[in-house]
């Protein structure tokens, strides 16, 4: 049954941890010490991707109500004693770099399929996930499918070879150079931003009033 494989697995990783945590590490050399450190944090980048895929599938398999709470991250904040910053923030990278299946069953690649498949691999940290995922969020909105898998995918390769904050500019060059203009007109953006301000009131009893107005 899956589930023994499940236990299974996590039994030996916790075993595997307890090893190491009685291995001696006084004799080591300087070099075999940054190289042991190297495959913790491969591990490190890797661990969350399982994260992803056990939250995702429940919340197929069950409601927060069922489980004595209001909302997913209220769970999260109880269960795991987590602020409610970082239940979000669980819950949000799980939504897209988690699997994915359409509602025939069919598996689905994750909504960030290439930065999913860089941190199971260890190759980018937490830190770049989140350089990453919050640049795919400012790509303009018309923007097609397969050029934001493009630019992620670009982001991906970049992250590989560099820190958080170079990746960082990298992803602003490269927002900078799809929007100098401004936004695409959107009818619904402009639609959410009419409307009419009332200002307070001036010492000589006059009100300013400002407006945002469609075109005709």
């Amino acid at each position: 049954m899956e589930i023994e494989a499940v236990r299974a697995a996590l039994t030996a990783l916790r075993a595997a941890y307890d090893e190491l945590a009685a291995c001696g590490i006084d004799t080591l050399t300087c070099d075999e010490l940054l190289a042991a450190t190297d495959e913790l944090e491969i591990l490190d980048c890797q661990l969350p991707t399982q994260r992803h895929r056990m939250l995702t599938q429940l919340q197929t398999q069950a409601t927060p109500r069922e489980l004595g709470a209001k909302s997913w991250r209220e769970v999260l904040m109880t269960r795991w004693r987590l602020s409610s910053a970082e239940a979000h923030r669980r819950l949000a990278d799980a939504a897209v770099l988690g699997p994915r299946h359409a509602l025939s069953g069919e598996p689905l690649a994750p909504v960030l399929a290439g930065t999913a498949a860089a941190q199971a691999l260890g190759l980018i940290t937490a830190e770049h996930v989140e350089v990453i995922g919050k640049g795919m969020t400012k790509l303009p909105r018309l923007l097609d499918p397969a050029t934001r898998q493009q630019i992620e995918v670009e982001w991906v390769r970049h992250a590989v070879g560099t820190g958080p904050k170079q990746l960082a500019d990298t992803v602003a060059r490269k927002l900078f150079l799809l929007d100098q203009d401004g936004p695409a007109p959107d009818d619904a953006e402009r639609a959410r931003r009419r409307g009419v301000n009332k200002g307070p009131q001036q010492p000589d009893g006059n009100t300013r009033l400002t407006a945002e107005l469609t075109p005709a």
